[in-house]
């Protein structure tokens, strides 16, 4: 018997978990739908006791926030509704929390072999970097470019005479990291009116 307690608890409480959960959103739901925004954000804060970094408990959070007047810690918790997955997060983001700059040191992340996925895509990408310099290979060819960084995790990248040639016109973008943990990190890449939000993890 003890042996099958050890097997099935973990389950029962990771039921018991989301049950929790679910109860403490419909009362921040209630909350939300009165306009008591800060008591609100309290049962959103309990929410994520039972089921930390969920992305729909940080998402409502940071859009409470944000209403209430917390422009900052708003758009920080709506980066980790983006980390973990939020669809959500992407407009209110970015219609929210463009100019938004979390100063962080991209210095781990300016040589190496790494791996890009857009959200919300399950295709991975490869390149490398090098002495400034950014390598991607797709579909055979060799696409390069040099990287221009500029403060606090900002970065732009200027391609090479030759891959305009072979790609045409490239509109000017700018990237900006939102969030690091160990080897990967969120970005944001900014091209004229659109924004894209991916991860991009270092793998060597």
């Amino acid at each position: 018997m003890k042996f099958i307690l050890f097997l099935f608890f973990p389950l029962i409480l990771f039921c018991q978990q989301k049950e929790d959960w679910a109860s403490i959103m419909k009362i921040a739901m209630d909350d939300i739908n009165n306009q008591d925004y800060v008591n609100a954000i309290k049962n959103l804060d309990i929410s994520l006791k039972f089921s930390p970094n969920n992305p729909s408990s940080l998402y409502f959070k940071g859009y409470l926030q944000i209403i209430i007047g917390e422009k900052d810690k708003g758009c920080e918790n709506l980066i980790e509704a983006l980390y973990y997955n939020s669809n959500q997060s992407k407009k209110l983001y970015a219609e929210k929390c463009i100019d938004f700059d979390p100063k962080l040191n991209p210095e781990k992340f300016k040589s190496g072999k790494f791996t890009l996925q857009v959200l919300g895509d399950s295709q991975l990408y490869n390149f490398e970097r090098k002495e400034d310099i950014q390598y991607e290979t797709y579909s055979g060819q060799t696409y390069s470019g040099k990287i221009n960084w500029l403060k606090n995790g900002d970065y732009t990248i200027i391609p090479t005479e030759k891959t305009k040639m072979m790609l045409g016109d490239i509109p000017n973008y700018m990237v900006r990291i939102l969030k690091i943990n160990e080897n990967e990190y969120l970005y944001e890449k900014i091209v004229e009116n659109q924004v894209q939000f991916g991860k991009i993890n270092k793998i060597e």
